[in-house]
C-alpha cells in the first residue's frame, strides 16, 4: 500500500505555497526523514521528508504548481512496484 507524500499544514497567516524542488523522481529510493520536496511560501521555504523508506512511485504536483496546505504531493510504495500495479504482498 502506498503512503501518501502530504504538503506540511501551512500556519494560519499562510494561504498556499508553491512546489520549489523535487529532489528525487518517481522510482528513485528514499529512506525514512529523507528530504523529498521543498514547498516554498511568500515567507518560508518548508522541507517535506518522506515518513517511510520505499520508491517513490508518484509525482502529483510539479516545480512551480501551487499547493495547499496538507495537500497530496505524490506516493511512496515498498519496494520497486511501479504505480497502479498491485503489490503481491497480501497474504
Amino acid at each position: 500500500m502506498a503512503t501518501e507524500i502530504k504538503a506540511p499544514t501551512f500556519p494560519e497567516s499562510i494561504a498556499e505555497g508553491s512546489v520549489a524542488a523535487w529532489h528525487k523522481k518517481p522510482g528513485d529510493r528514499v529512506e525514512r526523514d529523507e528530504l523529498i520536496v521543498e514547498i516554498e511560501t511568500d515567507k518560508v521555504v518548508l522541507e517535506v521528508v518522506a515518513l517511510e523508506a520505499g520508491t517513490l512511485q508518484e509525482v502529483l504536483v510539479e516545480e512551480g504548481d501551487t499547493v495547499q496546505s496538507e495537500q497530496v504531493l505524490g506516493r511512496i510504495g515498498a519496494g520497486e512496484a511501479q504505480s497502479g500495479q498491485p503489490q503481491a504482498s497480501e497474504d
